[in-house]
């Protein structure tokens, strides 16, 4: 019987870092082949990892799981695990539209090397409660060496996991953290159930905040992680953020958060989040760009169209976070 994973709630913490998929810069239809940029993949891995990140999370929807072939996912994944030398875990992005393909995939991530998974949820109906807690109990029992690292997004799957569904959850040794949905800062149009689900879980997962929002849920919860996909436009503010919270220095704090929130300003249309993930992907390949930290390369068919004004939107984005990444890196070197 395999042993079970070693990885706790406890061993996040910091940054954890959601990387881009870098593609080729060429051409792409749907006759393209191969289109991993290999080369930048184990770049970007390498530069987020020194500069910073305690855990890589992987193919979640800015990370094109839904565009790459399984070829392409395999190539892409097999890369960073071999970058990063269990210098920090990496969660290997699984989700497929079932449970079985799901667990298939699952199994060679761990063959790779992987330590864990990031695991969304069949989205082609939303499933309800009592489906989302079997579909990951499925996985625990086939996987019980693979961390599970949830992906609460409710455009991607179509709703929330909820309240009454995470105290199941939590019941699931192999589910240590989870991507959280809250928009404490950046939105007031959805209810936010973040300190109910902190109860619920009691310890047995940590519900991680974005980058956005961790000045509130540390000084609320005392939280020490956060997930970040900003990262790849440069990590230097986001880790100016963790070590001005894990000294307490709250007031500093504030203001870099402030500075962070700029990076989103513009990102979700109108406050409409369901008119977000329409272009998310090709706006994220195109604000990282614009940043220069990495090389994403063009996005992939069928999520590849971006209007002229949205790219300018992200071009902005990504000239802020620049900024940002000159100015604190150089602090940093000052320091």
């Amino acid at each position: 019987m395999a042993r079970a994973t070693d990885l706790r709630p406890s061993d996040l913490h910091g940054v954890i870092g959601f990387l881009i998929t870098p593609v080729k810069e060429q051409e792409i239809t749907y006759r393209t082949q191969n289109a991993i940029n290999v080369e930048e993949t184990a770049r970007a891995t390498e530069a987020l990892i020194n500069d910073g990140v305690t855990g890589i999370c992987l193919n979640g929807t800015f990370g094109e799981l839904p565009s790459l072939t399984w070829e392409e996912l395999k190539t892409f994944t097999a890369t960073v695990v071999k970058t990063a030398r269990k210098r920090v875990p990496v969660f290997a992005g699984a989700t497929t539209l079932n449970t079985r393909d799901t667990i298939a995939r699952a199994k060679e991530f761990r063959d790779m090397g992987a330590e864990g998974l990031l695991m969304g949820r069949p989205m082609m109906s939303p499933l309800s409660d009592e489906n989302i807690v079997r579909y990951y109990q499925d996985i625990a029992t086939e996987l019980p060496e693979m961390a599970i690292f949830l992906y609460d997004d409710m455009e991607a799957f179509k709703r929330p996991i909820t309240t009454r569904t995470y105290v199941e959850l939590a019941k699931i040794p192999q589910i240590i953290g989870a991507k959280y949905r809250t928009r404490l800062m950046i939105s007031n149009l959805m209810e936010n159930t973040y300190n109910c689900d902190v109860d619920a879980v009691k310890g047995n997962i940590k519900l991680l905040p974005g980058d956005f929002d961790w000045y509130f849920a540390n000084k609320l919860y005392g939280l020490d992680t956060c997930w970040s996909s900003s990262v790849c436009g440069g990590p230097a503010p986001i880790m100016a953020l963790r070590d001005a919270l894990n000294s307490q220095r709250l007031e500093e704090a504030q203001v870099i958060t402030r500075e962070i929130s700029r990076l989103y300003e513009g990102i979700v249309p109108n406050g409409n989040f369901e008119l977000w993930h329409v272009d998310k992907i090709p706006f994220m390949k195109a604000r990282f760009a614009a940043a220069g930290y990495l090389k994403p390369g063009p996005a992939l068919p069928p999520y590849h169209y971006i209007s002229p004004a949205r790219v300018e939107v992200a071009k902005e984005c990504g000239r802020r976070s620049r900024e940002l990444q000159e100015k604190y890196s150089r602090q940093a070197k000052a320091a």
